[in-house]
């Protein structure tokens, strides 16, 4: 087996410094070699940078045929609206829809996925070759009236029982996600937790997305009444008294991964719970975050205090593209003082922890999975540092390696 020995100007380990006019070497499908310095036999990749293969924590890929984010974005209800409208009346089959964001997500360096799907497609399709990008695949389970809940519960064991069939490969694995406080009853939601605990595998829920939300559980009133009412769906008796986020936060501590998705309105409360909590990751998803308007993130709180914070697109119905590398960038547009080593380990190592695949792949680390993104810096740009070039709004992921094989 020929190793393939790489040169670039960059390599960013991700796991250590960067290092400048660096080699990586592959063997098959794993990182064989990663160090300073120069090798006879090496292909010069010339003004590049080596990244480990991104990780997109959180997309919707059925919506990938959409060419603009949907709105209204004000009030949130409206834009759910817009969604179930839009997968009420799309022609477009379900599996194109999947493949077209896979092969985005790849072209733009995305070689992990944690994808919430409402069929089984994105798991056939993720599942079918190693041309695809690892995955965890959840199961979205929706139903907020108690009419719903033994049908979700046997949608959830149905699921979970089609991966133990299709024989899946350590590069795909099994979610459930419960969707929301506003779409789950809460009987429900403990009950997938409890099933996801039992087969032992993650679980995924969005969470403090919105002002909305939180006026939901604590008063019983806003516009996610109003929809609920709307769709006849609406009883004040399912929800409790002095419901709060720490009423959906505590039973994920008894997962061995969740995720927290959005988390756009945690407060002191809920980062202290998550303190507590190291099996619980939070989900960013920047230009989703910013196209609502939210208020700042608090990533930068929650990193500081010790939380694993990853990135995700959230889907193309808020957001232009399913480009993770031009979350970092965004991110760096925005954050000029965060340091690019940060940056890039929310979307890649961070990415990877959460969904419990850092052992094999996040990093440049020997032994791990040869999926790496090459950069292609700017010419022009004269600075001493590899973090002032890596997300330049100018440079671009130009190439991808999967599995140790060139794939684009």
């Amino acid at each position: 087996m020929e190793r393939q020995i790489l040169a670039a100007r960059w390599v960013f380990p991700v796991e250590g410094p960067p290092l400048e006019r660096a080699i990586v070497e592959v063997e098959g499908s794993r990182i064989a070699a990663v160090y300073q310095g120069e090798h006879p036999r090496a292909v010069d990749l010339g003004n590049t940078a080596l990244i480990p293969g991104l990780v997109n924590t959180h997309t919707h890929l059925e919506f990938s045929q959409l060419e603009s984010p949907l709105g209204p974005t004000k009030p949130f209800a409206a834009w759910i609206r817009s969604i179930m409208k839009s997968r009420f009346t799309c022609t477009v089959p379900a599996g194109q829809r999947i493949q077209q964001g896979i092969e985005e997500s790849l072209k733009a360096g995305t070689t992990c996925l944690g994808e919430i799907a409402t069929s089984s497609e994105s798991l056939q399709l993720l599942s079918a070759d190693d041309r695809k990008p690892s995955a965890v695949v959840f199961r979205e389970c929706l139903g907020f009236t108690p009419d719903r809940i033994e049908k979700q519960q046997q949608i959830a064991a149905d699921y979970l029982q089609l991966g133990t069939d299709l024989e899946l490969s350590d590069a795909v694995g099994l979610g459930i996600s419960p969707h929301a406080p506003y779409s789950v009853n809460p009987d429900l939601y403990l009950n997938l937790v409890q099933q996801a605990r039992d087969q032992g595998v993650p679980a995924a829920v969005h969470l403090a997305e919105t002002e909305d939300e939180l006026e939901f559980l604590t008063q019983k009133s806003g516009p996610f009444v109003d929809l609920l009412a709307e769709l006849g769906l609406w009883d004040p008796q399912i929800l409790r008294d002095g419901m709060r986020l720490y009423d959906y936060l505590a039973p994920l501590a008894e997962l061995t991964s969740a995720l927290a998705v959005h988390g756009n309105y945690f407060g002191d409360a809920e980062i202290e719970f998550l303190k507590q909590a190291p099996q619980i990751s939070v989900v960013y998803c920047p230009r989703t975050h910013h196209y609502f308007g939210h208020r700042p993130h608090p990533w930068l709180t929650l990193i500081s205090q010790g939380i694993n914070v990853a990135l995700g697109t959230d889907s193309r119905a808020s957001n232009p593209d399913l480009s993770l590398w031009k979350e970092l960038q965004f991110l760096r547009e925005q954050f000029p003082n965060v340091s690019t080593d940060l940056i890039l380990e929310c979307g890649t190592l961070a990415g990877a922890r959460a969904l419990e695949l850092s052992d094999r792949l996040g990093s440049l680390t020997v032994g791990k999975r040869a999926d790496l993104a090459l950069i292609r810096l700017t010419d022009d740009l004269v600075s001493d540092t590899g973090g002032a070039h890596l997300l330049n709004s100018r440079s671009y992921v130009s190439r991808v390696m999967l599995n140790g094989v060139w794939i684009n």
